[in-house]
């Protein structure tokens, strides 16, 4: 120990002596006046938070933490114990710095909800008084403890677009332990804040929420296309009442109404019902964005005039599309070319159709689109089959695998002019084909190349798809239609095209099946 001790002394002396060694150089160069203003600084800087730091300790005395697992559409129903803690009485006013957390002021509601979470603390009529900002005011007598019924529900999907909503009304803290359904990365817990003051606004209590996001059910998608910046009006027939699951049984007055929410406040989305016994329609009016956009909402459905908890949620897609009108003739191709315009970085592209046999494009692989730059992408439309109809075209980065341009093209198809009508008879039920001939005499005195397609490729196949006839003379055309499995008639168009593909003469064959 002895050793122990002089081996400290020694190096404590050591010590002593390179700090008075120090002290004297930093002496030398006016360091302790500098070192007393920081101190200065120092002193200053406490006496400045020491307000705040003995506030900040007497609000974690009084507050109190309660956590909600939040799926969309549901409300979350909770009630907190405020008591009075003087001995005179107080008007208490609740603030709460999120519009999705309120304070349930009818006793009928409230009511209601302890009934569903079988809660057994009384409700109170005519509790609450609204101030003229719309924030409840109760009354409270000298060390008196009430029970204040809170209802959490949210209408948004994507908790980062509630954090845009609001601003800055809550906070969010990251949740690493967790992810939200079919996202990558950390959901956000959102803290709200309920502050219950007296007079003068000192507050008695402070309950802090948090709530954690929880993945929530979807029983159908619907995915509209419509063309780009205009509105989309769609009405959808709700199904029976006592199809939906959870529903209860043995409702009393017979068929309930039923209530709706949408998830984006920006959409009209309502329903009304037509009367006993009539089905209920959900009307909807969705404002459409630029192409190629994809606006993506959640409609709940409700059957309790308290929106408790849905019964369905239905998840919506609306794809904005460039509209292109195309008037055709069915069997007959047109043509059009559509103008590309590059974005900031050059992409490789390749165009995709939903009718390919319909709908040809050109180039019909995967090209360059330059930056910033401009080029033309050529389509041929051919229909089958007279009408109004539309085909969707997309333009794809083939490897970001990103939307670049989308388009709706709507077709007004007219029948072509029907120059013959055959009429044959097959048997059904399966076999072999059969082979048929008709004649074609060309009407010009020059020789001609024609071109052969129908609109039922799947009953009907020439012989050839092309021949060339001279002038005033007949070509006979070869046919083989495939076998029927099922009984009946099918009228099956012959369209003979010229060389530009415009259509010269269409023939019918009606084709009797027995």
């Amino acid at each position: 120990i002895g050793v122990a001790a002089r081996g400290c002394c020694v190096g404590w002396d050591q010590t002593l002596t390179v700090f008075l060694g120090l002290w004297s150089l930093l002496s030398q160069q006016g360091w302790p006046k500098q070192h007393a203003w920081d101190l200065q600084v120092i002193d200053a800087y406490r006496d400045h938070i020491k307000g705040e730091s003995i506030y900040q300790m007497l609000s974690q005395a009084i507050t109190a933490t309660h956590t909600v697992h939040a799926v969309l559409g549901t409300a979350e129903f909770f009630e907190f114990a405020l008591k009075n803690p003087y001995s005179i009485q107080h008007t208490v006013t609740i603030e709460v710095d999120h519009p999705e957390l309120s304070v349930i002021l009818d006793p009928r509601e409230w009511r209601h909800f302890k009934e569903l979470t079988k809660s057994v603390t009384p409700v109170e009529e005519d509790m609450f008084h609204l101030r003229d900002d719309l924030k409840p005011q109760v009354y409270l007598r000298p060390s008196e403890t009430v029970h204040i019924p809170f209802k959490y529900q949210t209408f948004s999907a994507d908790p980062a677009v509630v954090a845009a909503q609001v601003g800055m009304g809550p906070r969010f803290e990251a949740n690493e332990s967790s992810h939200s359904l079919g996202k990558s990365g950390a959901k956000q817990t959102k803290l709200i804040q309920v502050s219950f003051q007296v007079s003068r606004g000192k507050p008695i209590a402070l309950l802090r929420v948090k709530v954690e996001p929880q993945p929530h059910v979807v029983d159908q998608t619907f995915r509209f296309y419509h063309p780009e910046l205009t509105f989309l009006k769609k009405t959808i027939r709700l199904p029976p009442w006592h199809t939906l699951p959870g529903t209860p049984v043995g409702v009393p007055g017979g068929q309930p109404e039923m209530f709706v929410r949408c998830s984006d406040p920006d959409i009209i989305c309502e329903t009304k019902s037509l009367g006993p016994g009539e089905p209920q329609d959900i009307f909807l009016k969705v404002a459409g964005g630029p192409s190629p956009q994809i606006k993506k909402f959640f409609v709940a459905i409700y059957m309790d005039t308290w929106l408790a908890a849905p019964v369905q949620i239905w998840q919506f897609y609306l794809h904005s599309l460039q509209r292109l009108d195309v008037s055709c003739t069915a069997g007959q191709l047109t043509r059009l070319s559509l103008l590309l315009r590059g974005t900031a970085a050059p992409r490789r592209v390749q165009a995709f159709t939903s009718h390919p046999q319909e709908l040809e494009v050109d180039p019909n692989g995967a090209f360059l689109l330059p930056a910033n730059g401009i080029q033309d992408l050529y389509i041929g439309v051919r229909p089958r089959r007279a009408g109004s109809r539309f085909i969707y075209l997309n333009l794809v980065d083939v490897e970001s695998h990103q939307l670049v341009s989308s388009w709706l093209l709507c077709l007004s198809c007219r029948q072509p002019l029907i120059s013959k009508v055959f009429e044959i008879s097959l048997p059904a039920g399966g076999g072999k084909g059969c082979n048929k001939r008709i004649t074609y005499t060309n009407p010009y005195p020059s020789p001609r190349l024609y071109f052969l397609c129908t609109n039922r490729p799947d009953l009907l196949q020439f012989k050839e798809d092309s021949f060339e006839v001279a002038g005033g003379e007949v070509y006979t055309i070869g046919l083989r239609f495939a076998p029927s499995q099922t009984v009946g008639e099918e009228e099956i168009l012959i369209h003979i095209n010229d060389h530009e593909d415009k259509n010269e003469e269409t023939f019918c064959v009606k084709v009797l099946y027995q």
